[in-house]
């Protein structure tokens, strides 16, 4: 999976942060020495950052959910805390815990007594995920995500692992060359860092800040780097051409050449491209300036972006803490009244350089696969039914089913498959079904009480009670009266279309013209 080295990736991409002045280098070093050994503990956490109150004031003028809102906003800005061990490139451990999960325990999403969180095991191309609440891990590889099945594995895994280290190889030499000139980096001398574990670091206090000018005369110095820098025009062809051989040895069709040519096709294909790259950006280094591309960014509506970045770096040029605070202001929203500023913070620790604490794989008899539930939905109940990653799964492996019925024909089919001694008729303007079909259908509970002549439906938190001969149905033992009554017909009771099914969370759309009734809805195994 290419998800294995996230962490180190994005590490990495702060090269462009480095530059070549002595209070940066530091950092790009210990960029270098965290890829080299991916062995460590480590503790982080996330937060949105903003003024975001008046945007749920917004949604209750607009009628909609400000409640909600604040919850999720105040949940965002509480973040996330992010703990665990990387053993090596291939292999970690993660447990993201939510700080603030009310709007997840209002939801009946989350009921434990601990914080609602996550566990995220990495091995080698498997993912394991379980929480607190379920006794199973779900495991997710390669050949279960969208797209990819059938898919040979070992191609694949193969592929990725040259990608990444040749992408590893290029940021590790990309660092040390690049030449971006930092006006506001810092070296602000020896300080102490308390680790999560109790312990006190010696550290090098450096620290980067960058505005929208700053931001965008880096992204042109990358750009006009591009063009001349030789390593990255053979990162760019190795990398085309890896992926161009990997292209066509996954499909049966394709004609397999030499490494040679591949290694020629993508020189001209990155030569080409490099070539346009550069004769836009001469046509264009005259008129947009970094002054104009900030006035023009004003005028778009961002008024300023702001990123500020700490590194604490100890003896052994090991980054033992990062901190980071990104802040973006807009004014292109009409309906407020003030800018919206946005952005996130996050504070990261990593300790045991070399002596990760390890961890184990969950056996397979814990292990719950995603293939396995593909191929048998009902593997969901393996899953605790009060816990997110229930909900998750049963979202995810839902079926959306079409009930079809043609009052010409009388005739009705649930899929495109018809339904035998169906005959749905109309009725002062309101369709009428019969209520077994339509209940079962829609994976609802069905019971007829002879003796009163009630139809009962049961489906999740749903209970809708209808009597024949009555107009008047009890749902969750509210009464709600019914545009016609319910009737019996050739022995069979018959109920109002659109009101059983959108009781039971369908959407029911009617073309008058042609006398036909279309119902849509999400069937949960």
């Amino acid at each position: 999976m290419f998800l294995k080295k996230w962490g180190l990736l994005l590490l990495a991409a702060v090269f462009v942060l480095t530059g070549c002045a002595n209070e940066a280098s530091l950092v790009g070093d210990a960029v270098v020495a965290s890829i080299e050994k991916p062995n460590y503990d480590f503790k982080s956490s996330i937060k949105l950052t903003g003024n975001f109150d008046n945007l749920a004031g917004l949604a209750k003028e607009q009628k909609e959910d400000g409640m909600e809102l604040t919850a999720l906003l105040k949940a965002m800005k509480e973040g996330l805390t992010i703990q665990g061990s990387t053993i090596d490139a291939n292999t970690a451990k993660m447990v993201v815990t939510l700080n603030d999960d009310k709007l997840l325990r209002d939801n009946n999403l989350w009921s434990d007594k601990k914080k609602a969180s996550l566990e995220i095991l990495l091995d080698k191309n498997n993912l394991y995920v379980t929480t607190p609440m379920d006794k199973k891990y779900l495991a997710v590889d390669n050949s279960s995500l969208p797209g990819e099945a059938g898919i040979d594995q070992a191609k694949l895994a193969e592929f990725q692992e040259k990608m990444n280290k040749l992408t590893m190889d290029f940021f590790k030499k990309y660092v040390s060359t690049f030449g971006f000139k930092l006006s506001h980096a810092k070296n602000h001398g020896s300080t102490t860092v308390q680790l999560p574990n109790g312990q006190h670091v010696k550290a090098t206090h450096v620290s980067i800040t960058l505005d929208t000018k700053e931001l965008i005369k880096l992204g042109l110095f990358i750009a006009k780097d591009a063009t001349t820098n030789k390593e990255v025009k053979k990162f760019a062809v190795d990398l085309v051409a890896l992926m161009n051989k990997y292209a066509d040895e996954s499909n049966p069709d394709g004609k397999v050449k030499t490494n040679a040519e591949y290694m020629a096709q993508a020189k001209k294909e990155v030569e080409k491209a490099l070539a346009e790259l550069k004769k836009e950006l001469k046509m264009n280094e005259k008129t947009y300036t970094p002054d104009v591309l900030v006035e023009k960014a004003k005028q778009e509506g961002l008024q300023s972006v702001s990123l500020k970045l700490d590194y604490y770096i100890d003896k052994n040029k090991m980054p033992v803490r990062t901190t980071s605070n990104l802040s973006i202001s807009v004014n292109n929203v009409p309906e407020l009244k003030k800018p919206l500023t946005f952005g996130l913070q996050s504070d990261a620790y990593a300790w045991n350089f070399g002596k990760a604490t390890s961890f184990t794989i969950p056996a397979q008899k814990n292990v719950v696969t995603a293939r396995q539930i593909m191929e048998n939905k009902k593997r969901i109940n393996d899953f605790n039914k009060k816990g997110f990653l229930y909900a998750m799964l049963r979202e995810m492996n839902k079926e959306t089913v079409f009930i079809f019925l043609d009052l010409k024909e009388k005739s009705a089919s649930v899929n495109g498959e018809p339904v035998k001694n169906v005959h749905p008729y109309q009725t002062k303007g309101t369709v009428m079904v019969p209520f077994r079909f339509i209940g079962e259908a829609m994976g609802a509970n069905v019971e007829y009480k002879v003796k009163t002549k009630t139809a009962v439906y049961t489906k999740d938190k749903t209970r809708i009670e209808v009597a024949v001969g009555s107009n008047v149905a009890k749902v969750n033992g509210i009464r709600k009266k019914l545009s016609t009554p319910v009737s019996m017909l050739k022995g069979k009771v018959y109920v109002p279309l659109r009101f059983v099914s959108e009781q039971l969370g369908a959407k029911v759309d009617w073309i008058d013209s042609e006398k036909q009734a279309i119902i849509e809805f999400d069937k949960y195994e």
